[in-house]
């Protein structure tokens, strides 16, 4: 009976240790996870308040212009000619298109400036009433339409160019238009968004000044897309079998000034002076 009783005892004794370690492994573990949970909400406050300060800031737009002046010249110009046959109209367009490249080269034009921008040869057909009183379409001919694109430096020479391609074969001019060079946009592409950034920068500081804050930092800029000015005169004219006018020869083409603009907006860090 004894033996029994001290079985039974040691049984118990054994299950509340076991209880005991068991509730104490669940208590560390509670408290390791606690303090991981804090410490993780500090690092995520000391983020937020040192990377996204988004009460410490102020956006401001900042611009620039410049008014230019084009310096490059395009005039697109060319020769229709017409004919019975393919070869024929093809071998009419293409005396005459010579004469014109020879003209424009005489008048201090480069060869390197011209380049064939169109060229298309197709047929003419005409509607006759047959004995049955039905519409056929007959063939009567071929047009060859060649095209050029003149484009030079020489801003000033868009009626002299015009004039002597007229005057020796061109029977259409399609359009003049002026425009800036590859190098002039860049270089005012870069000063305006200098110049841009400045502004903003300027504007902030003003405003911050009744505020008792300065700028500390930037958050981001963003750069709106440039402006630049297209300076178009459309001139789709034909002189096929009409004779030049001396009044329309020298008729006068120029280019005027436009004002390019560039605009940044831009987000700058704050803090109390």
């Amino acid at each position: 009976m004894d033996t029994r009783i001290n079985i039974a005892v040691i049984v118990g004794v054994v299950f509340v240790l076991a209880f005991a370690v068991t509730l104490t492994q669940y208590e560390n573990q509670a408290e390791s996870q606690d303090a991981e949970f804090e410490m993780s909400k500090d690092l995520i406050t000391h983020w937020i308040e040192k990377y996204d300060p988004s009460e410490n800031t102020i956006s401001v737009t900042g611009s620039a212009s410049v008014s230019s002046e084009p310096d490059i010249l395009i005039v697109v110009l060319g020769v229709d000619s017409e004919a019975k046959t393919a070869n024929e109209s093809l071998s009419k367009n293409s005396d005459s298109l010579n004469s014109v490249i020879s003209s424009l080269t005489s008048s201090g034009i480069s060869e390197d400036d011209i380049q064939t921008s169109n060229f298309r040869i197709y047929p003419l057909y005409d509607s006759i009433k047959d004995s049955n009183g039905n519409y056929q379409q007959i063939l009567i001919g071929y047009r060859v339409s060649n095209i050029l694109s003149v484009q030079t430096d020489k801003v000033d020479s868009a009626g002299h160019i015009i004039d002597a391609a007229v005057s020796f074969g061109a029977n259409r001019v399609d359009n003049v238009s002026f425009q800036l060079s590859d190098d002039t946009s860049q270089k005012i592409s870069d000063d305006l968004i200098a110049n841009a950034i400045i502004d903003a920068t300027q504007k902030a500081e003003k405003a911050l000044v009744p505020l008792k804050q300065q700028i500390v930092g930037v958050k981001s800029v963003v750069i709106h897309d440039n402006v630049m000015p297209y300076y178009d005169s459309p001139m789709r004219s034909s002189f096929d079998g009409i004779a030049m006018e001396s009044s329309m020869k020298s008729a006068p083409i120029m280019s005027g000034d436009e004002e390019i603009r560039t605009n940044v907006s831009v987000v700058f860090y704050i803090a109390p002076e």
